[in-house]
């Protein structure tokens, strides 16, 4: 049985260094090497409040 773990992720925009929803998950899939078949599900999910959008992503994948 293969381990399943998640990464999350976080984008306002407010900062300067903050890297997008997507920049940041390519380089984490590049950085651990996790190939296509490793992904079991990537969920996207929005929220704004007192006029800041915060955007989320959980990544769910198998280790190597």
């Amino acid at each position: 049985m293969k381990k399943v773990f998640t990464k999350h992720f976080q984008y306002t925009g407010l900062d300067d260094y903050d890297m997008s929803l997507d920049d940041q998950i390519n380089h984490f899939l590049a950085e651990e090497k996790i190939s296509p078949d490793q992904i079991i599900d990537l969920e996207y999910a929005a929220h704004s409040s007192q006029g800041i959008n915060t955007y989320s992503a959980l990544l769910l994948y198998t280790a190597g």
